[in-house]
């Protein structure tokens, strides 16, 4: 175990890997002061409720190439390649926003942004999980999460007061800045033991623990090697996780988390937040913003410290229940508004609950549901198949995040603003079973320790066989 004194250059490379996100943060928050610049008149740009959908949902959908993108640049580029390459698309997309007054090119625009916040999805877990000690990697896994959340912050407390230009010129630069920051990551070890370049891979453990004793590092890298050749004999193709029992439940424990972590109402949130509140509480949407980003900002980082001493699963089960009573409360004021019409002095002394039920809904995802996924994504699955599993699962959080944002708009003006939130607050009840009974404990434990609990016992894999071979033979007689 590396001395925590010598734990500077994780912090630092996990910290600056983790900067990414802010670029994600920022551009998934962008249409909640952006739309109503649009509406306003003040952006120059005419644009109709279906084309601002498209705008908002096409980074989702750009995201689906960034995904297979940073999945193969990791693989052949190596993680901090990955980092830089990947600011180019978001970079570009970002400066045809700035100078564009056409709807059309704002949606290429929005799908290059997507390529970069798809890439950088799938390479930064396993990028922090790889380099970080098993005592802080939970920690570092959460500030993903802390970074998105920054993101956000800047553009709801600067986007409703600056100009539609400076909104976009800050959206712009970031992807600049994480470039630089990642100029000088270190190369992850487990990306040199892949390829068998042992030395490379020592080069870089060294510097990263922050040790020299000889003896400990050829120790801990001896046990490295020997997991990543065990796991690199086997099979790395996007099929063998599904016929692969040992990769499909760990496939099949991630996509039920990223379902719960998209499809609980963030997007919808993030996106059309100003929106939201301007059609309920009695306080202004801007200044409702920036309330809700402080408060994202605390609750990330609150969470990232509640990680260090508190196991995943009850974090991930407080957050699950926290986040459905969230949405029931803001589904219920909708439906006394919409619906049952109350008087307009009983709505004006519930007037804050959408309020509350939103920090309420930010401070508990932000505690499990929105940082611990990304965590157990790259926990779980072996380095044979790390970056294929973290590149499916990402692209299945894209279509879902595609279809919440671009389908959001419609389906509110169909069934109301209580069916919305009332849908996320069932998808949330139905998660902490999921949770319960399917999702393991990683915490405090080596990637190495992860996986092998999480191999199937031969004598039960050997059964199971024996019963699918069994049930084939009894379905060709018939």
């Amino acid at each position: 175990m590396a001395d925590k004194r010598n734990r500077i250059v994780q912090y630092s490379a996990g910290l600056s890997a983790a900067f990414t996100f802010m670029f994600t943060g920022a551009t998934l928050s962008w249409p909640s002061p952006a739309i109503p610049k649009f509406r306003s008149g003040e952006a120059d740009l005419k644009i109709t409720d279906e084309q601002t959908s498209w705008v908002v949902s096409l980074l989702s959908a750009g995201a689906l190439p960034g995904c297979y993108i940073g999945q193969v640049l990791s693989e052949q580029a190596g993680r901090k390649r990955t980092f830089l390459i990947s600011a180019v698309p978001g970079a570009l997309g970002a400066s045809i926003i700035l100078f564009t007054k056409t709807p059309l090119l704002m949606c290429i625009a929005r799908f290059l942004i997507g390529i970069t916040t798809g890439s950088v999805a799938v390479v930064t877990m396993i990028y922090i999980t790889e380099i970080a000690d098993k005592e802080i990697r939970g920690a570092l896994g959460m500030t993903v999460q802390v970074m998105n959340n920054l993101g956000g912050l800047l553009i709801y407390g600067i986007g409703p007061f600056v100009s539609y230009t400076v909104l976009n010129s800050i959206i712009v630069i970031i992807p600049v800045v994480f470039a630089l920051l990642c100029l000088w990551l270190p190369e992850s070890p487990y990306y040199h033991l892949k390829d068998g370049r042992v030395q490379a891979a020592r080069k870089e453990f060294i510097f990263i623990k922050g040790r020299k004793d000889d003896k400990w590092v050829d120790e801990q890298l001896g046990i490295m090697n020997a997991h990543v050749k065990e796991s690199m004999e086997d099979k790395t193709t996007a099929r063998e996780l599904f016929t692969n029992m040992k990769y499909r439940n760990c496939l099949y424990i991630v996509g039920g988390l990223k379902f719960l972590q998209y499809m609980t109402g963030i997007l919808v949130i993030q996106s059309y937040l100003e929106e939201i509140f301007r059609q309920s509480s009695s306080v202004s949407g801007p200044r409702a913003s920036i309330i809700y980003g402080f408060v994202q900002l605390g609750a990330g980082i609150g969470a990232t410290f509640l990680s260090r001493w508190c196991r995943r699963r009850l974090l991930l089960l407080v957050s699950c229940v926290g986040v459905s009573i969230a949405m029931t409360v803001v589904g219920t004021y909708f439906y006394l508004q919409d619906v049952v019409k109350v008087t307009p002095e009983v709505l004006q002394s519930i007037s804050m609950l959408p309020l509350v039920g939103l920090m309420l809904f930010n401070v508990l995802y932000a505690l499990g549901v929105g940082n611990l996924p990304y965590v157990l994504q790259a926990e779980l699955f072996p380095v044979n198949v790390k970056s294929v599993a973290s590149s499916i699962a990402t692209q299945f959080a894209c279509v879902l995040s595609f279809l919440v944002t671009k389908f959001y708009l419609s389906f509110r003006n169909v069934f109301g603003h209580h069916s919305v939130f009332w849908g996320f607050a069932c998808i949330g009840y139905a998660g902490v079973i999921f949770i319960y009974f399917f999702v393991p404990e990683t915490g405090n434990k080596t990637l190495e320790e992860v996986q092998d609990n999480l191999k199937v016992d031969p004598l039960e894999a050997e059964s199971l066989s024996d019963c699918i071979a069994h049930e084939d033979t009894t379905i060709s007689k018939l």
